[in-house]
């Protein structure tokens, strides 16, 4: 017997109504693959490409979920991922333009944004969390960083609709509390072990462990420096471990210098 979930208070119709504002992070720690490319410009301005692609263990989560919100099980065939409350949520944060989005399966997403300022993305936020990334202009040379701390991310969390929903008190990790990696892989693993793939698919401990947040960043230019990824041409590429960002002790600090 799964274990119920019960007092949904999650709006699933807005699951996706943050994903580049902080949430893909919780959308990716269950995915086969989350896929950020951004080409950023001299002037700071660019453009990014995600592409979010759930596993079936998050997927049949997602629909037992629906099914207690709604009162009655969602088709087997209707998309995860909603696309008018996803482009509801971007109007809020005038630094985003979304310029296309799609769902190519029931699980996938692919979105198309641009922005004219790098460092305004999250402009209407409150808080810190509107300023973790920073790009500065000195003479020719250019340089994006971004940091991610504790604080940055639990204020990120509250942007998305998981937060303060039964699904995110199960799904992340408590804001401000000491839980290590392993403590939060064990703990995943334990709470989402109905929904496991059998013995011979892959163990939700290894899905958790293995999920990260990849972002190409394509330079106008040449890269000068980079802090955190692995340069190759004017391409720098960042892999982030999701469970590393949510049960964060020490920041991590994410940059490349171009001109």
């Amino acid at each position: 017997m799964r274990k119920a979930i019960t007092h949904a208070r999650l709006p699933l119709r807005s699951l996706t109504a943050a994903l580049l504002l902080g949430s893909a992070l919780l959308v990716a720690f269950l995915s086969c693959s989350s896929r950020q490319q951004v080409d950023l410009s001299v002037n700071g301005s660019g453009e990014a490409q995600v592409e979010i692609h759930l596993t079936p263990v998050l997927v049949s989560y997602l629909q037992d979920l629906a099914a207690t919100v709604n009162g009655t099980a969602p088709s087997k065939s209707q998309p995860i991922f909603d696309l008018n409350a996803l482009k509801a949520a971007f109007s809020r944060y005038p630094g985003l333009v979304l310029d296309q989005a799609s769902t190519p399966g029931i699980g996938t997403l692919a979105l198309w944004v641009r922005f004219a300022d790098v460092s305004r993305l999250l402009d209407g936020a409150n808080g810190r969390v509107a300023d973790f990334v920073d790009f500065r202009r000195d003479g020719d040379l250019r340089t994006l960083t971004v940091r991610l701390d504790r604080d940055v991310v639990d204020q990120l969390l509250t942007l998305t609709p998981l937060s303060g929903s039964v699904a995110g008190s199960v799904l992340l990790p408590p804001a401000g509390s000491s839980m290590s990696s392993e403590e939060y892989v064990s703990y995943l693993g334990w709470a989402l072990e109905d929904y496991a793939n059998g013995a011979d698919g892959p163990s939700i401990e290894r899905i958790i462990r293995s999920s990260e947040v990849d972002v190409d960043i394509t330079v106008e230019g040449r890269i000068v420096s980079a802090k955190g990824g692995k340069v190759k041409g004017n391409v720098v590429s960042f892999s982030i471990p999701v469970v590393k960002l949510l049960t964060l002790s020490n920041a991590l600090v994410y940059s490349v210098s171009f001109r």
